[in-house]
């Protein structure tokens, strides 16, 4: 690709940031006019339900981000990006239960050839 395309593509893609950027930052100024458009009352009920959601795909189901959004929350594909700039996707990848830590642990005694290493994991975890 000569220059002159490069400088095309790059102005394009820059282009698409913007507007994606905008339109992102339009969707979260009605989000949150919408949550101060709520009595408080009305703010803990849809907290409460976002919140049985969220734990019921993390917690219960430990599903992916997409199962969240997708199979619990019933959003579509339009879900995935704006969730993902709320915060939503970096809550989901933080979540650890104690039984993916310990088979984290183990898969690297083994990898790096730790002898007993459901011994020694069992005893760490204690």
């Amino acid at each position: 690709m000569n220059e002159d395309k490069q400088e095309k593509a790059l102005k394009s893609l820059e282009e698409i940031s913007r507007i994606f950027n905008e339109a992102m930052a339009l969707h979260e100024k009605d989000q949150e006019e919408y949550w101060e458009s709520l009595t408080k009352e009305q703010q803990l009920k849809a907290f409460c339900a976002v919140v049985r959601r969220i734990h019921q795909a993390e917690i219960i189901d430990q599903g992916s981000y997409r199962h969240a959004l997708y199979g619990v929350f019933g959003f579509g594909p339009e879900s995935y990006a704006q969730a993902q700039l709320a915060g939503y996707l970096t809550i989901h990848n933080s979540i650890f239960s104690s039984e993916h830590e310990e088979r984290m642990l183990k898969a690297f005694c083994v990898k790096n050839g730790i002898e007993d290493a459901d011994k020694k994991v069992t005893e760490f975890l204690i």
